[in-house]
């Protein structure tokens, strides 16, 4: 990125490498260095069903999610795979068929987690609440436990299998007529502050926010990230995105896989998608939480608040 006043918070993904058998064949991870907070982002795909490392049950001290994504972008509920995910201190087992949230608070066990039978390539985004993952084994000798009971597990609550709505024409209000023709889902933590979104995009030229050429401001730290869903190039994103930053709406390309963070009362915005040539995905990741106080209302969003 050219040196600008915002440049440092506009950040490319670091490249993706091949983490070999177990884990993702194609992954990235970005810790407390690259954001400038305590957070943790690992995401990409596997070649094959088995087991992922590290092939045992864990217990971390801090908040994560577990997002299993699906790459179809014409279908953001499937998955194209079954994921068999442990949790608790008695390996009560989910089984994970469609796009899926897992929340696991600090000081739960999770563990093991297998991919089998596979018929697609799907996205695992893995979200934790600090700068550095140093989660530790547990429960070594215990085995497995069975599967829960449909919704009566005593975990049950903390899978949230996603449900997608459309954006379609006006989807942010009567002052944006845009939309992306894409699918979009909305993920609270269980047992903790967190939020995100995620959508396909599946055209352009697309405008974000109910103000679409003004910036705003939030109550609380986001991370916009741009990604690509091409499981065989997850480092590609097809796509030239505007983002503007601070008052001064600043103007930074985006043309590969980036996230740009926008701090707390940081002004940004507008977003626009120019143009691309494959469906790609937006994320808003809030990994805090919001408040309550989401965009779509409060004081504290409002354009006169910027002066």
């Amino acid at each position: 990125m050219a040196e600008t006043k915002f440049g440092h918070l506009m950040k490319e993904i670091p490249a993706f490498k091949d983490y070999g058998a177990g884990y993702y064949r194609q992954g990235t991870e970005m810790d407390g260095s690259f954001f400038g907070y305590d957070l943790n982002v690992r995401y990409g795909t596997f070649y094959h069903a088995g087991k992922i490392q590290p092939y045992q049950t864990q217990v971390a001290d801090y908040d994560q999610m577990f997002i299993f994504m699906g790459a179809d972008t014409y279908d953001m509920g499937y998955l194209g795979a079954e994921v068999d995910f442990c949790i608790g201190e008695e390996k009560e087992k989910h089984k994970i068929t469609v796009a899926t949230a897992v929340s696991v608070p600090k000081g739960l066990p999770y563990g093991p987690i297998s991919i089998g039978p596979m018929d697609d390539r799907f996205i695992l985004l893995q979200v934790a609440m600090t700068a550095k993952l140093n989660p530790r084994p547990v429960l070594q000798d215990k085995p497995e436990g069975p599967y829960a009971p449909w919704r009566f597990g005593k975990y049950s609550q903390n899978f949230e299998e996603l449900a997608f709505i459309r954006n379609g024409p006006w989807h942010y209000g009567p002052l944006n007529p845009d939309t992306n023709g894409g699918y979009i889902t909305n993920i609270n933590g269980k047992g903790f502050s967190y939020n995100m979104s995620y959508e396909s995009m599946m055209q352009a030229p697309y405008r974000f926010t109910p103000d679409p050429e003004k910036p705003h401001v939030h109550p609380y730290t986001e991370f916009l990230m741009f990604i690509g869903c091409n499981c065989d190039n997850l480092g590609e994103l097809p796509a030239e995105v505007e983002v503007c930053m601070g008052e001064e709406m600043e103007t930074h390309p985006v043309t590969r896989p980036t996230v740009a963070i926008q701090p707390k009362g940081h002004p940004h915005c507008p977003v626009r998608v120019l143009k691309q040539s494959e469906p790609w995905i937006f994320i808003v990741l809030r990994p805090w939480g919001h408040g309550g106080d989401l965009y779509s209302g409060g004081e504290a969003t409002r354009r006169e608040n910027l002066r």
